[in-house]
């Protein structure tokens, strides 16, 4: 029957059966391979934040190193925004500038800038945008006036928190915000640090366990780098890493703290290159922290 082109309705529908199944296998099995890639890949999108030249920092060597080595190594599809001093000031005050990303890593230094709205606005991506951050060293240390350099007292009797922002910044900022929080910068790290240390390795012990110190040995010695010190630390902080450094107390020195709709990963080394020894950018320890810190941050978004 066959031969001569005639074929039941049973062998037909056996045919039509075991076609639909193997299209049905290849189209699972396609998924899971694209699955696959993307993993293999690296997922996120991630925009990295500095200026450049910088000048107690040399930011446009470590964001070659972002570029070419832990951003390629982790996989992202970045974006850089940078500049210089004052024109990512001016970048950082449009609205949205987080909007689509992922994660955002803040690497700047700016402590002597009184500008409120960027300061604010570098605060509600996070806060109110939903977009995670993680914050390298002298990220930490910027808008000191509005938590460090001030008096107690001047954010009002509403305040609870402990920085101490400069008067005549608080009543400015009432003034032309009413309605809302005044963006006290040690309250939005959830570290809130002042000073550090001189250039001199630190030892890293891991607080607990968590994704992002999954590459580092407990123990490990920096090459010469500052320590952060802890002028306050928020309740919601969640230590990671804690470190200790000839003649100074122990600090922490990664940690999360939930902000709004989502979080902040502070790392407070990553000074960078002082002259002798390697830099520390270019180390895999240092590499593997930030990859993982943001890779954890991608993967939970939310506090």
């Amino acid at each position: 029957d066959l031969e001569r082109g005639s074929i039941s309705n049973q062998t037909k529908d056996t045919i039509m059966t075991r076609t639909l199944n193997r299209l049905l296998t290849l189209s699972i099995l396609s998924l899971a391979l694209a699955v696959s890639s993307v993993s293999v890949l690296g997922v996120g999108k991630v925009l990295y934040v500095t200026h450049e030249p910088g000048q107690w920092h040399k930011y446009t060597p470590q964001l070659k190193a972002f570029k070419e080595q832990i951003a390629k190594k982790a996989g992202w599809d970045i974006t850089i925004m940078t500049g210089d001093y004052d024109s990512l000031i001016e970048q950082l005050k449009k609205r949205n500038f987080a909007k689509g990303y992922d994660a955002i890593v803040y690497n700047y230094c700016l402590a002597k800038s009184n500008d409120l709205d960027a300061a604010a606005n570098v605060m509600r991506q996070t806060r109110n945008g939903g977009v995670p951050a993680m914050l390298i060293h002298c990220s930490m240390h910027s808008w000191w006036d509005t938590y460090k350099t001030g008096e107690k007292g001047a954010l009002g009797e509403g305040y609870k928190g402990k920085a101490l922002a400069t008067p005549e910044l608080a009543k400015e900022w009432k003034a032309k915000n009413p309605d809302k929080r005044f963006p006290a910068y040690g309250d939005f790290t959830g570290v809130a640090s002042v000073r550090h240390g001189k250039k001199l390795p630190i030892t890293l012990h891991k607080v607990g366990d968590h994704p992002a110190t999954k590459d580092l040995k407990d123990g490990y010695k920096t090459p010469n780098t500052e320590l952060y010190n802890n002028e306050y630390v928020l309740k919601r902080v969640v230590p990671i890493i804690k470190g200790s450094q000839e003649g100074e107390k122990d600090a922490i020195v990664m940690w999360t703290c939930p902000q709004g709709k989502s979080q902040v990963m502070g790392l407070s080394i990553g000074h960078g290159a002082v002259g002798d020894g390697p830099d520390e950018w270019d180390t895999p320890e240092f590499q593997n922290l930030v990859i993982n810190g943001v890779n954890y941050l991608i993967d939970n978004p939310k506090p």
